[in-house]
């Protein structure tokens, strides 16, 4: 019997799912199932550049304690240590040790994501890699600019990315992938069916343009802390987004922002309501300087702000140590109504205070762990800072100089440095 043409694919259209099939392919190489030492847990990550730098979870690593083993779709387990933790934006970064020359993610660009774009992820769901191959999930992005907030946690997933790509347990710290195979974001959250933990087909991925703000505060070692402009927002009667209470020693009220105010633009971006402005200011490391413009009956005023710290000096520090959390938004605070109640609200300890509890740590990882006070690990930064005053050295003779020397400056994609 001969067999309907509507039978037969067209080329272009076997064409498309070899693309499709490479673009997975190349792009899943970068993935990684991390376990926690002793098997217990894990969960999945990205390798971003060939000497084995590594995106997760804040909240996946926490468990792991300082070292983990990472399974590569090569086959392969790698020792990894971890770097550094931004606790409030759930992410971490790691370093895969063992090869100069890892397959890594390309970087995308977040800000160019449309609502119904195609998009997959891949990971370690429900812990079936069982011989490091990802699981790979396909969808599209189903909104973007999502404010999510899950209440009783230092976690914040400001702007983040939504989709109905599957995000199951498991997926968490892994990469969202856009259709060219660009690391678009990292998977940290997800919407599940309360008796049977399945995605419901609402997931929610960090965007990498904030975590690319982060990401030259992750490699000093430290934690990092997110930021706040020194005054809260509310919305009024008419709909507008104003100025709720402001400090007076914030750069905000030294530029002239003051109570009652409407904020019209925050970061480059139109602000219409509060979670609008969490969004933007989510997405901020601090030390940033950022546009904002404001009106003032009537009068639209543009100045530019640096962002304060948003905890204490020691108190992100301090918060983790002993496992607590800030106080969850008070009922006061705008409602979220994009926060699912459903959802899992985890709650990750310190990895420092999880260390006593896992194995000896292996001889390559405890090579390049080193402790200080204020620091994740402070091996790498060690490196850098040796580094960067050799090639200083290398410049000239310094040695009648004064002895004490103190480099600072701006860097290139936003905030500050200092030696």
């Amino acid at each position: 019997m001969a067999r309907s043409a509507l039978a037969m694919p067209p080329e272009a259209v076997l064409e498309a799912e070899r693309e499709r099939v490479a673009t997975i392919e190349r792009a899943t190489a970068a993935t990684l199932a991390i376990m926690a030492p002793g098997g217990q847990g894990g969960g999945s990550g990205v390798i971003i550049s060939p000497d084995g730098y590594a995106l997760s979870n804040y909240h996946v690593t926490s468990a792991a304690g300082d070292a983990m083993k990472c399974g590569m779709p090569d086959g392969k387990l790698y020792d990894a240590v971890i770097v550094a933790i931004d606790p409030t934006g759930d992410v971490a970064l790691l370093k895969v040790l063992g090869r100069d020359d890892f397959p890594h993610a390309q970087l995308g660009d977040s800000n160019e994501l449309l609502v119904g774009d195609w998009c997959f992820v891949s990971g370690n769901p429900f812990l079936l890699a069982n011989d490091f191959t990802p699981t790979v999930s396909y969808g599209i992005v189903s909104g973007v600019h999502r404010y999510q907030y899950p209440a009783g946690t230092l976690l914040e997933y400001a702007d983040c990315i939504q989709t109905d790509a599957a995000i199951n347990p498991g997926n968490s710290g892994g990469p969202l992938w856009n259709s060219q195979g660009e690391l678009i974001g990292i998977n940290g959250r997800g919407s599940f069916e309360k008796r049977g933990r399945v995605n419901v087909g609402v997931g929610y991925a960090i965007s990498i343009n904030q975590i690319k703000h982060f990401l030259g505060y992750l490699k000093s070692g430290r934690v990092v802390d997110h930021a706040t402009l020194g005054a809260t927002v509310t919305t009024d009667e008419d709909g507008a987004v104003v100025v709720d209470e402001i400090l007076e020693t914030s750069d905000a009220y030294r530029r002239g922002l003051r109570y009652d105010d409407e904020i019209v633009e925050f970061g480059g971006r139109e602000i219409g309501t509060v979670n609008a402005f969490k969004n933007v200011l989510g997405i901020f490391p601090r030390g940033w300087r950022v546009p904002l413009a404001y009106r003032r009956e009537g009068t639209l005023h543009r100045i530019t702000v640096r962002l304060a710290a948003l905890h204490r000096e020691g108190e992100l520090l301090e918060l983790l140590k002993q496992g607590e959390h800030p106080t969850p938004p008070s009922e006061g605070d705008e409602p979220n109504p994009e926060s699912p109640e459903d959802e899992p609200k985890p709650e990750p300890p310190h990895p420092q205070a999880m260390a006593k509890k896992k194995p000896k740590m292996p001889d390559i990882v405890a090579a390049q762990f080193e402790k200080r006070e204020g620091y994740v690990n402070y091996f790498f930064n060690r490196q850098n800072r040796e580094r960067i005053w050799k090639a200083f050295r290398e410049t000239g003779d310094f040695s009648q100089a004064a002895p004490q020397w103190t480099f600072s400056g701006d860097l290139a994609a936003g905030g500050e440095f200092k030696l």
